[in-house]
């Protein structure tokens, strides 16, 4: 049976009162077909933290329907705003199916061409080859493409962990390394330089790679709102200058599930095994502040061969794929002049 699916914009700016429970409704619906709690508490909270985004950074949504039922949100962004060379429009899927119908990529491409004339190109996710087709299709051009990890806490190598934590402070005795659960003020802008060290040397062509110390703060005001939390360690040099970081982040209404984020490390000091000083740590604190955690999740790009070994070792084991597409503007003009 082929699917019907309805989409339509989301006027947020100019809701009224209904209108705010009515989409509180919805997303209630959507995310309990998805088994997840819903983030917010409230209509209040959920409009707050809506309008706040849109009004920052453009965004553009949409509610799904699949076969009359509630399905979850389609989300216009725009990247690379200022350079009309490399801006594309991001599409955020969190819809309960990240497969993207063929009947259903086209009412997003009418939507599109219509969102933001100077996008070059739109990006669209696909997990384990789910929506892999637009590479014929559309031509579309491969931005990222990643390994997913998953660690379930009572596979992991315990011993080979705590090795790692032993063997560091004794390797390291002129290195200090910091837990934070927010980055001080103090911090933001040596941290943003390395970060955005770290995006360079990515070479990612998906994104601005400059951050800022305004954005990470504006970040982590962000995810409270959305009931999260940010652990991170940093290591300094003897000279007291910030050269590897890690991260993990998770919903604090289901802290059983964590994602262990970026783990980096600057140019000069690589190879020494400060990533798995980083890693040892975040685990250990992790499980003594949620003693409950039954999954870390993971990711590396397939190039990153010493990061995905360390995963390896850790107990993590290969779970799946996630790649990010680009379809050229042209071709999604052609496409629906020809098929539409």
């Amino acid at each position: 049976m082929k699917n019907k699916y309805l989409i339509e914009k989301v006027d947020h700016l100019n809701f009224s009162d209904e209108d705010w429970k009515c989409y509180f409704d919805f997303r209630m619906k959507s995310d309990a077909l998805k088994g997840k709690p819903m983030r917010f508490d409230s209509v209040e909270e959920l409009k707050t933290h809506t309008v706040k985004g849109i009004k920052e950074n453009g965004k553009e949504i949409y509610q799904v329907w699949k076969n009359e039922q509630e399905n979850g949100l389609l989300v216009f962004s725009t990247e690379f705003k200022d350079d009309l060379n490399k801006r594309f429009t991001d599409l955020e899927n969190s819809m309960n199916d990240e497969h993207l119908e063929a009947d259903l990529l086209a009412m997003i491409f009418k939507e599109y061409i219509e969102y933001d004339e100077a996008s070059n190109f739109l990006l669209v996710f696909s997990k384990d080859g789910m929506n892999d087709y637009v590479t014929d299709l559309f031509n579309a051009k491969i931005g990222t493409n990643s390994f997913l990890y998953e660690l379930h806490v009572k596979e992991a190598n315990f011993e080979k962990i705590d090795t790692w934590l032993t063997e560091s402070k004794a390797k390291f005795p002129n290195f200090r390394i910091e837990f934070y659960s927010e980055i001080p003020d103090d911090l933001l802008e040596e941290y943003a330089t390395v970060l955005t060290q770290f995006s360079v040397d990515a070479k990612s062509t998906l994104g601005d790679p400059t951050w800022t110390a305004s954005e990470i703060k504006g970040y982590q005001e962000k995810i409270k709102v959305m009931n999260h939390t940010e652990y991170s360690y940093f290591i300094f040099n003897e000279a007291n200058k910030l050269i590897a970081i890690t991260h993990a982040r998770f919903n604090l209404k289901q802290p059983k599930e964590i994602d262990q984020g970026m783990t980096g490390v600057l140019k000069k000091y690589r190879g020494l095994g400060l990533s798995k000083w980083l890693k040892a740590e975040m685990f250990t604190k992790l499980l003594a502040d949620y003693p409950a955690i039954e999954k870390i999740k993971t990711e590396t790009i397939p190039e990153n061969h010493p990061s995905r070994e360390l995963s390896k070792q850790m107990g993590y084991k290969q779970i799946g794929n996630e790649k990010e597409f680009l379809i050229d503007r042209a071709n999604i003009v052609q496409y629906l002049n020809t098929n539409i």
